[in-house]
C-alpha cells in the first residue's frame, strides 16, 4: 500500500512561488499532415482546476515543444514556472 501511495504522489511539484501541482506524463506521437509519425514526445499533462487544463511537451533531448505557440498559454508565466520545475525535479532524480 505505501509503494502505491509513493507511486501516486510521486508526480508532484512544486513551483517557485510554493504552489503544488500534479500532473501525469505519457508517450505523444507527433505526425505530419500525412499522418507519418515524426518524433515521440512527452505530454505532461497538469489539471489546475476544473475548467484549465495545460498540456505541455517535451523532447526527449530535454527541449521543450509547443505545438500551439500562438495558444492562450504559450507565453504565461505559469507556463514558465511548470516548464522550470519539471526540469529541476528531472536534474534531481538523474543526480
Amino acid at each position: 500500500m505505501r509503494e502505491a501511495l509513493k507511486h501516486l504522489f510521486s508526480n508532484t511539484i512544486v513551483v517557485e512561488n510554493g504552489d503544488k501541482y500534479y500532473y501525469s506524463v505519457k508517450p505523444f506521437d507527433l505526425t505530419n499532415s500525412l499522418g507519418n509519425v515524426v518524433t515521440l514526445l512527452q505530454q505532461y499533462t497538469f489539471s489546475i482546476n476544473d475548467s484549465t487544463e495545460y498540456k505541455l511537451y517535451k523532447t526527449k533531448e530535454g527541449n521543450w515543444y509547443d505545438l500551439d505557440p500562438a495558444g492562450a498559454h504559450a507565453d504565461s508565466a505559469i507556463v514558465r514556472m511548470l516548464k522550470s520545475a519539471i526540469d529541476k525535479k528531472e536534474a534531481e532524480e538523474l543526480a
